[in-house]
């Protein structure tokens, strides 16, 4: 599509915007009538929200605001800024919120928090340079997110209490750091002069919103000002095309990368501050100007897609995040582990869904019910009082799909059902969508993870490394793997601690050059890695990931180390995966003698070796006293293993003691540039319960596939043994033993008619399928049907028009 195609929508959308600004009476920021009426009711109710947030206002009040040069950690009742702000920003917005609740009903209570949040306001917007002055440019301009959004929030809750004086100070000051801010080549540009995805662009956005509606009406000298911030906001931060510069808005991109929710820089630091403050801005807008950027043509769905994320991708036991990406050690034993699910988070989202009178609120209500019970409440008292309200309306999660498919960041959960003891897995292969500058997504794409209830099986490795004991050397450790310089050893540099594919070129123990993979986008790089194929036949997820190899780096010749990869999952409800993987390492017409080329595995604990059919090998794993699952190879046959545990001591670092995260490695009997590889995990609450994963025999067609035997029956997966992408033409046949068995066919051609037979072979069925019949393949080109032990075809799954079975 040219260009003008589908820019005049957006030039539509912008003139709409851009007529749309106002100067409403204060609180103009999420603040209408409606709200205020909801929240004064619950102040007269005395709620234990409300309850809680006074207590915490109260505490504050006799105190000294310290200026950002002074004290940062003081005690209570006086506040300091403590972290570049964070200090600040529980008070601001509490103290704000207690006087907005109880101004029209105890004015003289009131007073004594409009006066506090007034004093906050001055403190922190004191000039700079100048006395007191906090630098915008500190921590290249990661004070934006707290300074920035509290002097707008301040402005406008604490309006009737500031002074004029005091309002030209907090205009002028916020005017100045928008400016520094996007000064070019100035100390923020690697947040503002790139995709704007990221936890510092998260917080400017937020602030420009804010600054912009508060104060319009009053800040109107010369440039920069509200109506020029304002209409900047529109044409350049939230609706601006790839083709125009300084970086695509907000709007398009995250129509392109961030539909279905989530964080590229996880959730165990950045991902639920990040969160409200892209969620926000959407709120404050149609409240200060009555325009709907949520339900507009070329909507901004991030506040409401946010919800099924989150809902999707925390573990079954409510506790605890999917966690990808940045994760920092708190350091501290006795607090939860980082990762562990953020309650105020699910309250700010909630808050949000119920502002859009959205779909699934209720459940959400319901979700984040649980959330809390799970994980505890020490969410902000203001958090709990604006966004919670504890009696709200639940809806059953038996409501919601067992599946979800995030298509902008292309992750996928799957799960067996909605109680707390459930099986779960996770899956994400797409391009790098942070912002490359910032360096806090993983470098995970085709990485899987698995969990039953609150057991782990298969971690993500960086998530899991930094837990206590240890966190703070292991989040070293986990640093120096992804960007430390490139030294020849393992674990400099060279990203490898996902559950992913990997090529090095060895040079006896040291590595000839750096490897794994990197922040390879599909703006800059072309990339094309995606998830393919997705679909939910009800008794089964199938999923196929391409293109994976998109995301590695290149030798220094520029030439592929992984030349190919793509991974296909087929998980059958309740418990049990079988992971299909097809590479090509560096030169796909040749051998690699001097690659090392392995699928590399990550658990919570040191897997046992238990018995396995010929050729295989099964490692079972329990962690914390509870059995965790099983992990089996089947091909290629005869594979290697090896089992390290992250990190071992290496290049001068005495490695992690104790070791939390073990690796398993598995290579190929021989060095063929190309593989082929099926490995079955299997997530039973018992190793008895495990069934026996099996190569079976394929006699005609181009396949591969895995049976699993238990006591009562059997499954049968096949797969393309041709390249990702294509189907399997003509007839397939195959032979597996002669029990109550249902079969899985994937990659053949679509809504495509097949039939099915069956000969008994003495304790074999040998199985044929031929195109033409009345079995017909899913959307997405699976196949199922079943056969009994005396050799009768049956129909597998059904899949509905939108893609989920029953």
């Amino acid at each position: 599509m040219g260009k003008s195609a589908w820019f005049v929508p957006i030039l539509i959308v912008l003139a709409q915007l851009v007529q749309a600004q106002s100067t409403t009476p204060h609180p103009r920021l999420m603040l209408d009538a409606a709200t205020l009426g909801a929240l004064r009711s619950r102040a007269a109710a005395n709620t234990p929200q409300w309850q809680q947030l006074k207590s915490y206002c109260d505490s504050f009040i006799g105190g000294t605001v310290n200026y950002p040069d002074q004290d940062n950690y003081p005690d209570t009742p006086d506040i300091g800024q403590g972290y570049e702000g964070d200090g600040y920003w529980a008070p601001l917005m509490s103290e704000a919120l207690c006087y907005q609740t109880l101004k029209s009903t105890d004015p003289t209570t009131a007073a004594g928090y409009g006066a506090k949040a007034a004093d906050i306001a001055v403190k922190l917007s004191m000039p700079f340079p100048g006395t007191h002055g906090e630098d915008p440019c500190t921590d290249d301009g990661y004070v934006m997110r707290f300074f920035g959004v509290g002097m707008g929030i301040l402005y406008d809750w604490a309006y009737d209490v500031l002074t004029p004086a005091q309002r030209v100070q907090i205009y002028t000051t916020a005017n100045a750091w928008q400016t520094s801010w996007e000064a070019p080549g100035g100390c923020s540009s690697f947040a503002y002069e790139h995709p704007p995805l990221g936890n510092y662009f998260a917080g400017y956005f937020h602030a420009k919103t804010v600054m912009a509606l508060a104060t319009a009406g009053d800040n109107i000298g010369a440039a920069p000002n509200a109506a020029t911030e304002w209409i900047d906001w529109q044409t350049t931060e939230f609706n601006t095309a790839p083709s125009n510069p300084p970086h695509i808005g907000v709007q398009p991109y995250y129509v392109a990368h961030m539909s279905g929710g989530g964080w590229p820089e996880g959730f165990g630091n950045y991902g639920p501050l990040a969160t409200l403050n892209m969620s926000l801005p959407a709120w404050e807008v149609k409240t200060a100007t009555n325009t709907d950027i949520v339900n507009a043509a070329a909507p901004y769905a991030f506040p409401i897609d946010a919800a099924d994320y989150l809902m999707h991708f925390t573990w079954p036991s409510r506790n605890y995040i999917d966690d990808r990406d940045t994760n920092h050690s708190n350091g501290d034993a006795g607090a939860p582990p980082p990762g562990s699910a953020d309650p105020g988070m699910f309250m700010q989202v909630l808050g949000s869904l119920r502002y859009w009178s959205a779909a699934h609120a209720d459940a959400f209500q319901e979700y984040t019910n649980e959330v809390i019970a799970a994980a505890g409440s020490d969410a902000d008292a203001w958090e709990a009082f604006l966004f919670y309200d504890a009696k709200g309306t639940a809806a059953p999660l038996a409501t919601l799909p067992l599946s979800y498919f995030a298509s902008g960041p292309n992750a996928v959960a799957a799960r067996s059902d909605w109680t707390t003891n459930a099986s779960w897995m996770s899956f994400r292969a797409g391009p790098y969508i942070d912002n490359p500058e910032a360096g806090e997504e993983g470098f995970d794409q085709g990485s899987l993870a698995l969990v039953r209830g609150g057991t782990p099986l298969l971690v993500n490795g960086t998530g899991w490394e930094v837990h206590e004991p240890g966190g703070d050397a292991d989040e070293n450790r986990v640093y120096n793997d992804e960007y430390g310089g490139f030294d020849g050893s393992v674990y400099s540099g060279n990203r490898t601690i996902y559950n992913i594919f990997y090529v090095r070129n060895m040079n006896g123990a040291a590595v000839a050059n750096s490897y794994g993979q990197e922040s390879n986008t599909a703006e800059d790089d072309g990339v094309q890695t995606r998830i393919a194929a997705f679909e939910d036949g009800s008794s089964y997820v199938y999923t196929l990931a391409t293109r994976l190899e998109d995301m590695y780096r290149l030798d220094p010749s520029q030439h592929a180390q992984v030349a190919a990869w793509s991974r296909e999952i087929v998980y059958l409800r309740p418990n049990r995966l079988v992971v299909h993987d097809r590479t090509a390492a560096g030169n796909t017409t040749g051998t690699n003698t001097n690659d090392d080329q392995f699928l590399a595995f990550h658990f919570p604990a040191n897997p046992a070796p238990a018995t396995a059919p010929a050729g295989e090998q099964r490692y079972d794993v329990t962690y914390a006293a509870n059995y965790a699952g099983a992990m089996t190879t089947v091909l290629p046959a005869n594979a290697a293993t090896t089992i390290i545990g992250m990190y071992p001591a290496n290049d001068g670092d005495a490695g992690s003691n104790p070791v939390k995260v073990w690796q398993v490695q598995v290579r190929a009997p021989n060095t063929n540039a190309t593989q082929e590889w099926l490995t079955v995990f299997d997530l039973s609450a018992s190793a008895s319960a495990v069934a026996t994963a099996s190569a079976i025999t394929v006699t005609s067609g181009s396949a591969v596939g895995s049976v699993l035997a238990t006591s009562d029956a059997n499954q049968a997966i096949l797969f393309n043994s041709g390249a990702a992408g294509t189907t399997i033409s003509g007839s397939i046949g195959y032979s597996v033993p002669k029990v109550a068995t249902t079969h899985f066919i994937t990659e053949l051609p679509p809504n495509s008619g097949y039939s099915a037979a069956a000969t008994i072979d003495g304790s074999n069925h040998d199985i044929t399928v031929t195109p033409g019949g009345s079995l017909t393949t899913s959307a997405s080109g699976v196949l199922t049907f079943t056969v009994s032990a005396a050799g009768v075809v049956g129909p597998g799954d059904r899949i509905f028009a939108d893609g989920f079975g029953g």
